[in-house]
């Protein structure tokens, strides 16, 4: 009888230690999200790089950028947009970006 008095004891003990310690906000602590003058900067840098890369044509270089948070695949993303002309055909330039301001993708897409 006592060996299951001291069982149920420290099971209960132990089932009130983790509350102890449990708290709401797990996801929020170790991300910050950029602003979205930050995350016009972090695209302008891409999109540079990309011309650089080769993977872009030079003349979407300082292009006028928009800013938005908008949900893709079910997460929120910053998505930087500009138009302008590629190879003499009306283009839309999209950078993906994450919140917290890493570059995910780009897409080019006709207007």
């Amino acid at each position: 009888m006592n060996k299951l008095i001291r069982v149920i004891c420290v099971s209960v003990t132990l089932g009130f230690a983790n509350l102890a310690f449990a708290h709401g906000d797990h996801e929020r602590d170790n991300f910050a999200t950029v602003s979205m003058a930050e995350a016009k900067g972090i695209a302008s840098q891409e999109v540079a790089r990309l011309i650089k890369e080769g993977k872009l044509n030079k003349s979407w270089a300082d292009m006028p950028l928009n800013v938005a948070i908008q949900r893709v695949d079910n997460q929120r993303q910053w998505v930087v947009s500009t138009q302008g002309k590629d190879g003499g055909l009306d283009k839309i330039l999209k950078v993906f970006l994450s919140t917290e301001g890493y570059f995910l993708s780009f897409k080019m897409t006709d207007r």
